[in-house]
């Protein structure tokens, strides 16, 4: 099965659901716009890869689609997948496809 970019996103916010808890008075907001690296960001690179497996292993029990958003491919870009979660949905989208 193939993921839609919608199913991106709903698995982007279930992960931040699941991360919100256990980051330390912040609270990561359930919007594309959310910044989640870089400049402004709210999270630190532990939190962001621990946001990311969530991701991929959300989408994986939602769709059977396994898909890999860590990667060397993913770090090397010019704009990083990792910014927001609007570049997040893409790059999962992108990268199932």
């Amino acid at each position: 099965m193939s993921l839609s970019r919608e199913q991106a996103v709903t698995a982007i916010y279930e992960a931040i659901d699941e991360l919100n808890p256990q980051l330390d008075g912040i609270s990561l907001e359930r919007s594309e716009d959310t910044i989640l690296f870089g400049e402004g960001a709210a999270l630190d690179s532990l939190n962001l890869v621990n946001l990311v497996m969530m991701v991929e292993q959300n989408i994986m029990m939602e769709t059977g689609t396994e898909v890999l958003l860590a990667s060397e491919a993913a770090m090397s870009r010019k704009r990083s997948p990792y910014r927001s979660v609007k570049a997040l949905a893409d790059y999962a989208a992108e990268v199932a496809a």
